[in-house]
């Protein structure tokens, strides 16, 4: 714990001039001042005990549909009882875990040396429905006294920006607080003991309020024409760029940095490719950005027009190669924004900067200003032939600048003049979207975007009476940087598909607590097919899933968690009544590990998908004569026909997910051509399970939220 508490401390005040820029709030014409007194019931080993919290932060006192409101820095202030600061032991043990924190305040007082960490539960609440704001942890450092007989604790940091998705009011609301609490100087890097707290409010508090307008139309020079229909995607950061071959400066790049991601694997030649204008996309992505100087990450948002599909190259699913590869450009654009931090672990600093994509070095005013995208994906669940391709994935590629502007050190404005930037430097992306064990998401659905290595250059034409370029380059620039990006479902600007307010929706993060190793157990569970007038089943006593899933907000919904699985007390019902016995000890196993998935239906509920299925029993079906069933997907080859099975690939269970409880309610899961029992009823490797049943609860129960 201790030394995520340094690690935030460390922030330099330049660090806000680089990560601010992929943030999509402009500056704010005015600002109001919001937060609330609370007065918090709190709960733990040590009894009951009445807490005070007060939230202080500022919010813009207007905002429009479709534009993020970011709210500024958010300081808290805790005030504990004297009897229950005595409460907090030393002896216990140590190591408790703890979630990212951020904006430390060191304190100034020795006595009594206390600190610890503060989640605070609040609410977006909007005329389209509520939803979680996603909040940082606080880190929590003592205060000086104050003579009014509490012992206070406060803390700072930064929340991801809110789009408002309807006209009207839009509220933040807090409610619940998790406290952490720790003895000893937060800062010396000792371990100490931990004493966990849930507090309630009284009644939920509105902390503010902001008044959201409809958003208003704008033009973009260089962007496509459009029709009265289809100008409802230019509203906010969503424009229409031009299309293949309508302007120059839009198509994708020669470049040879950014033309690598087009190399490896090459495009089949014998492909015969077809271009078009492209399909016209808008992509919001939020996640995070690791400073490697700084040891510190803070939360970004960025969105990009996209043109994708103004080349493709499509597979043959019967003669091979089964996958499709889709090529196209893109524009990253966002608006400065201000953002506070404590610049080097203790002075306030409000900075504001961009990160601004530039063409090529050494390209003219007609060569392209666009990054390259290439996506690959399988193009069907076919195995012959193999696709040359396993993984799904999705690469970008770009040249950015880092543009440093309006900067304020502890109140007093620092002159950077206009001109502060770092040269142009390369930025690549790549986006996993599975393969056949972890299951698959298609391109326009979202993914996590990472950046790894990502370089910093040296900062020129800093500073106006002196040269400051040398003290930004010191502190930020360098290589080792880290982004982290999921991005939400990809808005199609000319259909309107997908689109929310003319515009990309958010991305579907979610929030776990509390994270850590997890057992997951249902019993029964069972596997159902009704075959030609009888019934063939798989029954086991209980089914056991361990997992480990990560504390913390805003991980993706795609590859939430890795674990395994086995089934004890089984046993086979064949269609014609026959009972076998599975093994010795009625034990089956689960093959390679499981991937837990995490989405949510049209009706805002959370649906829980694993993938990676593939069950595995020894069957006794005769004295002293065993066989092995085997439970998956299928993998079906096409030619000649007619189709016919000629493979196994891990399966998937799905189902809802609330209170801490898996409730199954289908599968894909089959008989697979690779069982060696010719069990009546488990011999149609077409025929799936038409019925599962298993309840998965969770131990420890998980909160899983969005966001």
């Amino acid at each position: 714990m201790h030394q995520v508490f340094r690690g935030a401390a460390r922030i330099a005040a330049v660090v806000a001039l680089t990560v601010s820029g992929g943030a999509l709030v402009a500056v704010p014409p005015a600002i109001a001042d919001i937060g609330s007194d609370m007065g918090l019931v709190c709960s733990g080993k040590s009894g009951t005990h009445e807490v005070a919290l007060r939230i202080e932060t500022t919010v813009p006192t207007s905002g429009a549909v479709g534009q993020p409101i970011q709210l500024g820095t958010i300081k808290i202030d805790i005030g504990l009882p004297p009897e229950l600061v005595k409460e907090v032991s030393v002896t216990s043990p140590s190591g408790a875990s703890t979630p990212p924190v951020t904006g430390v305040t060191p304190s100034s007082v020795s006595s009594p040396a206390l600190g610890g960490v503060a989640e605070i539960q609040v609410a977006v609440r909007e005329p389209g429905g509520d939803r979680r704001a996603g909040w940082p942890a606080f880190a929590l450092a003592a205060a000086p006294p104050r003579g009014d007989g509490a012992v206070h604790l406060t803390g700072s940091g930064v929340a991801p920006p809110v789009v408002p998705g309807s006209p009207g009011g839009l509220s933040w609301s807090a409610g619940e607080v998790d406290l952490s609490l720790v003895p000893g100087d937060t800062t010396t890097g000792k371990d100490a003991a931990e004493l966990a707290l849930h507090c309630v409010a009284e009644k939920e508090t509105v902390l503010g309020t902001v008044q959201v307008k409809r958003g208003s139309e704008t033009a973009v020079p260089g962007a496509s024409s459009a029709s009265p229909g289809q100008a409802a995607a230019q509203e906010g950061l969503c424009k229409i760029i031009p299309g293949r071959g309508e302007d120059p400066r839009y198509a994708i790049s020669d470049d040879p940095k950014l033309a690598e991601i087009y190399e490896s694997p090459s495009t089949p030649s014998s492909l015969f490719p077809f271009y078009a204008p492209g399909q016209m996309y808008c992509i919001k992505a939020t996640g995070f950005f690791n400073i490697k100087k700084a040891g510190n990450a803070v939360p970004v948002a960025v969105e990009n027009n996209a043109r994708a599909l103004t080349a493709t190259y499509n597979g043959n699913p019967i003669f091979g190669p089964n996958w499709s590869e889709f090529h196209g450009y893109f524009v990253n654009r966002t608006y400065p924004t201000p953002a506070t931090m404590l610049g080097f672990g203790f002075m306030p600093t409000r900075a504001v900067a961009r990160a601004v994509q530039v063409g090529a070095p050494g390209t003219g005013e007609s060569d392209p200003i666009t990054g390259n995208l290439r996506i690959l994906q399988r193009l069907a669940t076919f195995d012959i032939p193999d696709p040359t391709v396993e993984n799904q994935e999705i690469r970008a590629s770009a040249y950015i600048r880092i543009k440093a502007g309006q900067t304020e050190v502890n109140g007093v404005p620092l002159d950077l003049g206009d001109k502060c930037m770092t040269g142009p430097t390369l930025l690549y992306a790549n986006g996993f979207m599975g393969n056949l064990r972890t299951g698959t998401t298609q391109y326009d659905q979202g993914q996590t975007l990472i950046a790894e290595d990502f370089k910093i250059p040296p900062f020129s034409g800093c500073g106006v009476t002196e040269d400051l370029s040398p003290i930004l380059t010191a502190s930020v620039s360098g290589a080792g940087n880290y982004a982290n990006l999921e991005s939400g479902t990809w808005c199609n600007a000319i259909s309107g598909v997908n689109c929310v307010n003319g515009a990309g929706a958010l991305p579907r993060t979610f929030s776990v607590d509390p994270g850590g190793d997890v057992t997951a157990v249902a019993k029964p569970f069972v596997l159902t097919r009704d075959v030609g007038g009888g019934r063939s089943q798989l029954r086991c006593e209980s089914a056991t899933m361990r997992l480990h899933m990560e504390r913390g907000h805003w991980q993706s919904r795609f590859r939430l968690a890795k674990g395994d699985m086995s089934l004890d007390g089984c046993e086979v019902e064949a269609s014609d009544g026959v009972v076998h016995q599975v093994g010795e000890d009625g034990e089956a196993t689960q093959d390679g590990s499981l991937w837990l998935n995490m989405t949510i239906d049209p009706s805002g509920k959370p649906v829980m998908v694993v993938n990676g299925v593939l069950l595995n029993a020894v069957v006794g079906v005769s004295e002293g004569k065993t066989c092995t069933l085997r439970i998956s997907d299928q993998l079906t080859d096409l030619f000649p026909p007619p189709p016919r099975v000629t493979d196994e690939r891990p399966g998937e269970i799905r189902g809802t997910y609330g209170n801490g409880t898996f409730s199954l309610n289908e599968s894909t899961l089959k008989p697979s051509v690779k069982s060696t029992c010719r069990i009546p009823g488990f011999t149609d490797f077409n025929g799936v399970f038409n019925s599962i049943e298993g309840d998965f609860v969770f131990d420890p129960a998980q909160r899983i939220t969005s966001p």
